[in-house]
């Protein structure tokens, strides 16, 4: 009974449980800053409100000197709505940035910017963003390099990986929410199919790629694969 018990309690259908706040470092970079990274948000029709009011309550607490949506912003165009309602409320915590994953490239993304734009947001894709005078945000790596001392990029997909960046924040692992084992840092079935299925990546040059288990899906359906948030110290 307990072993099974212990089964049940990793299964989450429908987004009921409260977001995990996970807290990773990159202290090398020196920035003396934090980021809160939520990615693939998935908002529907009114959110759902307890997703919103989640994330609100989290970045209020965290106090982040800047947030960062990673892409996957609604599943539909009746999302876009509380895409600006969040947009707004995490925007009077912190200064906020936004990109596209695949899900805003299919309703469009014309429509996703412009729900982060009249929020009060930054779409990052547009142009880079200084975090500080010798660190520079990128929302593409097919952007101008900056004049900086450190890059950071900031992506739906982790495939976007590059070593020219000192950290890479992506959107969830695109490898299945269902994880039956962990090795080598590496979450499985997933890493079968997919390279960088696992939460944290650092290469022998000292560079970081942090992966993101993502606020919501669209099938509502996980096993040991909490739904999170990311706060960054670097």
């Amino acid at each position: 009974m307990k072993l099974l018990r212990g089964l049940l309690d990793r299964i989450e259908v429908g987004a009921r449980k409260p977001l995990l706040v996970r807290h990773e470092s990159v202290a090398r970079i020196g920035a003396r800053k934090r980021l809160l990274f939520a990615s693939d948000l998935h908002l529907r029709k009114n959110g759902p409100r307890h997703i919103v009011d989640g994330l609100v309550e989290i970045a209020s607490r965290e106090c982040p000197d800047l947030v960062l949506l990673g892409g996957d912003l609604v599943d539909w165009t009746n999302g876009l709505e509380a895409l600006q309602l969040l947009v707004r409320s995490l925007s009077r915590v912190a200064p906020l940035c936004a990109v596209a994953g695949n899900h805003d490239r299919w309703i469009g993304v014309a429509k996703a910017r412009a729900a982060v734009l009249d929020g009060g947001g930054r779409w990052l894709e547009d142009a880079p963003l200084f975090l500080t005078p010798t660190c520079a945000i990128y929302g593409s790596r097919e952007q101008p390099v900056q004049a900086a001392s450190c890059h950071l990029l900031y992506t739906h997909h982790p495939g976007a990986f590059a070593r020219s960046f000192d950290l890479t924040l992506s959107g969830h692992l695109h490898g299945g929410q269902f994880v039956f084992y962990q090795r080598n840092g590496k979450f499985y079935p997933g890493a079968f199919v997919y390279r960088w299925n696992g939460l944290r990546f650092d290469d022998n040059n000292g560079r970081t790629l942090l992966i993101s288990r993502g606020v919501q899906d669209t099938l509502p359906l996980r096993w040991n694969c909490p739904r999170e948030v990311l706060i960054v110290d670097i």
